[in-house]
This record gives structure tokens, sequence and C-alpha cells, in this order.
């Protein structure tokens, strides 16, 4: 039976930063996966709603991470982006280190969407504590030179989902990782936007959500195959 607790800390500022703990079963599991949204990209959207479902299917915990600002708060979104980047990574820090004290997990998954990939590739990704961790970059901001100098740096295995119409899909960045880093896992959806749909396509775009899912649950299992076998 699946589990829900929802709770809350102080984040930067000493804003409070909510997060939703989603059990995969009565039992404790051996893996959790945190998801960082999108700025506008809910946990009811299609690629977020179903990566839930399928992380929980394979009995991985889940934490949805709930942001300490909102799409109104000036200081944040008015900021460049390294100081977005410096924000994110210190919730980011601060709410897994949190809910790893509570409990230890064998396996550490990092699920993100857009901006939600930030705090992963920039931050997460770059601690020892996380050297066997696994991330899903789901839209990532491939034109931030920082974040994308960050990827050519992990180790860590990682799906990487970027859409070929997506304002942040950017195709010498994908080159070098594609040529320079074995762990990641690239897949490019033709025609699809930021969103992951196809223009207003609904047969095209619904046929990218589900092809996105079987590289997510092919990874996934990939992963807790390897853990289980090390």
């Amino acid at each position: 039976m699946i589990q829900t607790m929802e709770d809350s800390l102080l984040g930067l500022e000493g804003r409070p930063l909510r997060y939703t703990l989603i059990q995969a079963g009565e039992s404790p599991s051996r893996a959790l996966c945190f998801v960082f949204p999108g700025a506008s990209y809910s946990f009811d959207k299609p690629y977020l709603y179903y990566s839930t479902m399928l992380f929980l299917r394979k009995q991985v915990d889940i934490v949805h991470v709930h942001y300490s600002f909102g799409q109104g708060d000036a200081a944040f979104w008015n900021s460049p982006f390294a100081e977005k980047s410096a924000w994110l990574q210190a919730d980011a820090k601060q709410l897994v280190s949190h809910l790893l004290a509570k409990r230890a997990y064998e396996q550490i998954f990092f699920l993100g969407k857009s901006i939600g990939t930030v705090p992963i590739a920039c931050g997460l990704l770059h601690a020892s504590a996380f050297s066997r961790s696994s991330a899903v970059l789901l839209t990532p901001l491939l034109t931030e030179e920082s974040l994308a100098a960050d990827l050519l740096a992990v180790k860590q295995h990682i799906l990487l989902v970027s859409g070929t119409q997506d304002p942040y899909y950017h195709p010498a960045a994908l080159e070098k990782i594609a040529c320079s880093r074995p762990n990641v896992r690239l897949y490019l959806p033709e025609g699809a936007k930021h969103s992951l749909d196809v223009g207003l396509d609904v047969s095209r775009s619904l046929g990218v959500l589900q092809s996105v899912m079987d590289e997510l649950d092919s990874f996934v299992g990939q992963q807790l195959d390897t853990r289980v076998g090390s």
C-alpha cells in the first residue's frame, strides 16, 4: 500500500521548503528518488505523474520537492542564472541531507524537469556522497553554459531527454556529451518542444510520452539491477 507524508523545513532565507514523501509499500524501500519539477511543470503533468508511477511500481520511494520560491517571486526569477543555480542547490542539499539523515537508502536517484535539472547537474551529482547515484534529466537547460559544462564532468549514469524543438536544445553541447560521456544516455525526440509535446499533434505527442517512459523504464531497471549485482 502506497503511503504519503507531507512535511517541510526552512530553506534559503528562512523560507519554507515543502516536500511530499511517497513510500512504495509498507516495508522500507531500498531506493529513493528525489524529483525536482519545472517552474510551471508540476507533479500532475504527464512526465512527472507517470515517472512517479513508474518508480513506485519498481518499489522506489519518491520525494516530490516543492521549491521555496514561486512563479511570482521576482527576487528569484530576476536574478542571474548563477544566483538561481546557487539558490536551487542550497535548497536541494538541505532537503536531501535532511531526509537521508532519517533513513539510509542503498540507492539514490534524482529526476529533474527543466529548471529542476539545475540542482542535480550543477550540484548534487558533484557531491562525493552521491558518486553512485543515478539521474534522469528531462529537458535540461543545455543553453546555459555552466550547466552544459557541469554535465561534461559527471561520471554517474544519466538519462538525458531533450526534444529537437526545445529552445534549450543545444546540438553542440549534446555532441560533446555524446562523444565524451558514455555514462550519459541520450534520447532526443524529433520535433518535441520543451513540454515534449509535438506541436498540436496528439498522436505523436502521446507517442513521445510512451517512448520516454519506455526509456525511463529501461534505464531505471538497469540501474537497480546493477546495484543488486554489485
